[in-house]
């Protein structure tokens, strides 16, 4: 039998967390399949090395997440509205040889630069909107940045690291605008004021439906963006 990871525990947690619970409605899902034949995450962060001349910080082998393909798409209904939520996680040698979906942005030779760098590591295909959280990766950045697109508002830098990404992920468990916690943005701002609301109802009913999730940390970013 296949023993998990401390971070491949933690996100099958938060799975059966939502597909186990009859409040949460499941639209689709799967719960990720070990691709043993990658090899552990030394092994793939040698590939990644040899293939993407990128030598990425042994400190992120800690996250390291074998599941080929790992998603869920959800929603919860209650009498004071709804929630959404979605991920999709690949595996990180997969995503590193997946450039960013070919879109018309980038109004500068940076911005072209940057994009032309992401890695897709989590999207949305059943909502439809596009979105997606991906590493910036180049050979001066042995831990890469994490940036999340936006197709109505932009690209975002969060400000966390691909291990923290999936730490967050495992407590919001893919809610719709959950990666602008981590970005440097005001969500009193006219275009994120929906997403400001939508945090606020995770937060009430998360703490609700998953008390053994401390959803302070998260309470406190909210805060901070909407000063």
């Amino acid at each position: 039998m296949t023993v998990l990871t401390e971070c491949e525990t933690r996100l099958m947690a938060m799975y059966r967390q939502l597909t186990g619970n009859p409040q949460v409605k499941i639209f689709s899902a799967k719960p990720g399949q070990i691709i043993d034949e990658y090899g552990d995450a030394r092994e793939v962060f040698e590939k990644i090395s040899e293939w993407r001349g990128i030598n990425l910080d042994p400190s992120l082998q800690r996250c390291f997440v074998r599941f080929s393909w790992f998603s869920c798409h959800w929603r919860i209904e209650r009498a004071e509205g709804q929630l959404t939520g979605e991920f999709t996680i690949r595996h990180l040698l997969t995503s590193t040889n997946v450039e960013a979906p070919d879109i018309d942005w980038g109004d500068t030779p940076a911005e072209r630069q940057l994009y032309s760098e992401l890695r897709v590591i989590d999207h949305r295909p059943g909502s439809g909107t596009g979105a997606f959280a991906a590493l910036r990766m180049n050979p001066d950045m042995p831990n890469p940045e994490v940036w999340f697109h936006d197709f109505r508002i932009g690209a975002f830098k969060m400000d966390i690291d691909y291990c923290d990404y999936l730490a967050a992920l495992a407590i919001t468990k893919g809610t719709s605008g959950w990666h602008y916690l981590f970005c440097d943005v005001s969500l009193r701002d006219r275009e994120f004021r929906h997403i400001a609301s939508r945090l606020e109802d995770m937060l009430t009913v998360f703490s609700e439906m998953f008390p053994e999730c401390d959803y302070a940390p998260l309470r406190q970013r909210l805060d901070e963006r909407l000063r």
